[in-house]
């Protein structure tokens, strides 16, 4: 399911994008962190004049960062507050398709869960305030969800993406993923080698 929400005024992109409404923010990854903070990858498709210092005067940011990659990407990297939306959607245990997108204070993001889920996080959202919009709903995903994933491998899945075990490049090792889990390294690392099996196999029984 595709959906959209106006962001809340507090939150830079809403903003940032507002003041630059031909400019569209792609979000590559977003992961929770220490103090009720987030650190996402974000990418500016447009033409910015000096985005960082931009960015960098919001009261919720905390740290704004180049990435190493070539100029014209412009990709860079933004420690902030926490926001209600991502606590929501971990809450929730919602898995989301990066890239999700920013433009004019909306943001827009594709969840796949069953529909029960999807709407316990619509419901949610709109107590909260959120004007949300459903943009489309793709059956499809139906065929590629993982329902032979136990409760514990879906909940280690969903761990392992939001510290960024399968970023790329990684930003967690196995052991730091084992100690922030509270299991062993082994048992971890044969968990994830189960998931990853099983999430082979689903795509190529999903391959026409």
């Amino acid at each position: 399911m595709k959906i959209e929400v106006e962001l809340p005024e507090a939150v830079w992109l809403t903003g940032y994008t507002r003041d630059h409404p031909d400019l569209l923010i792609d979000i590559h990854n977003l992961l929770p962190v220490a103090d009720h903070n987030l650190l996402g990858d974000f990418e500016i498709l447009g033409l910015p004049v000096d985005p960082l210092t931009e960015i960098a005067g919001f009261p919720d940011v905390r740290e704004v960062s180049p990435l190493d990659v070539p100029p014209e990407a412009q990709r860079f990297r933004v420690l902030f507050r926490e926001t209600l939306l991502v606590s929501l959607l971990v809450k929730l245990g919602i898995l989301v398709r990066y890239p999700t997108s920013a433009r004019n204070g909306v943001a827009s993001f594709e969840t796949v869960d069953r529909i029960s889920q999807i709407r316990r996080l619509l419901a949610s959202l709109r107590r909260a305030g959120f004007d949300v919009r459903i943009v489309s709903l793709r059956k499809e995903f139906r065929r590629t969800r993982l329902p032979e994933l136990t409760p514990v491998q879906r909940e280690m899945l969903r761990q392992a993406l939001l510290y960024g075990y399968f970023h790329v490049p990684r930003r967690i090792t196995l052991t730091r993923l084992a100690q922030k889990l509270a299991r062993s390294k082994s048992t971890v690392s044969q968990t994830i080698a189960i998931i990853e099996r099983k999430l082979v196999e689903a795509a190529y029984r999903a391959t026409p």
